[in-house]
């Protein structure tokens, strides 16, 4: 078998999670989808010069819960790097979805995957704007019918560009959160039911 150097595949340690998040209702500005008061306790913080090592890589994958009322408007994705405390629709968006329209009084299960890499020539690269690639997906089931447009089930972040990169300061600690906003009513909910976070490196 070859032999591949010092490379790891490990699933981070997990957090305190005994049963389904609590549910979050999104609003018009983004929330995160795990309650973001439990988002430092999670396997979504990272120490500071964490994302300094090219190459370092994330695989975020969730499951739970999409619930729309009789007006949920459209939904967004987005994907946060944050330094210090996390806060709702705080940080910096490191890549998001498009804005997609969600269809009235409908629930449906997810699964999200979200990958994120740090890129750039460690030589060259300023540490305090790391180069951090991001892309995803959030899929529900179709005969649900959750979206308005069929075709949009698959949601793919970005939409057109296979991927975003965004600098970020590497030398500082913080978390990494994934938010959902949307533009009808205050109704809509999401329940993480469950999250794990693979590192690569």
């Amino acid at each position: 078998m070859a032999n591949e150097g010092p490379l790891y595949h490990e699933t981070r340690r997990p957090h305190f999670e005994s049963g389904n998040f609590t549910a979050i209702s999104p609003l018009t500005t983004s929330i995160s989808m795990v309650p973001v008061l439990r988002v430092p306790a999670t396997n979504l913080a990272f120490p500071a010069g964490y994302w300094l090592e090219t190459g370092k890589r994330w695989w975020i994958r969730v499951a739970g819960i999409l619930v729309n009322a009789a007006t949920p408007g459209n939904w967004t994705f987005e994907v946060r790097h944050q330094t210090g405390t996390p806060t709702d629709a705080g940080g910096t968006i490191i890549c998001t979805s498009a804005a997609i329209a969600g269809a009235a009084t409908k629930t449906a299960s997810f699964i999200m995957n979200i990958v994120i890499e740090s890129r750039g020539d460690a030589s060259t690269f300023v540490p305090t704007a790391t180069p951090l690639f991001c892309f995803g997906d959030l899929m529900t089931d179709g005969v649900i019918g959750f979206w308005t447009t069929g075709s949009n089930n698959p949601i793919v972040m970005p939409t057109a560009t296979g991927g975003t990169t965004t600098n970020v300061d590497a030398t500082l600690a913080g978390t990494i959160h994934i938010d959902a906003k949307r533009s009808g009513s205050t109704a809509e909910t999401v329940t993480v039911t469950d999250l794990s976070v693979n590192a690569m490196t």
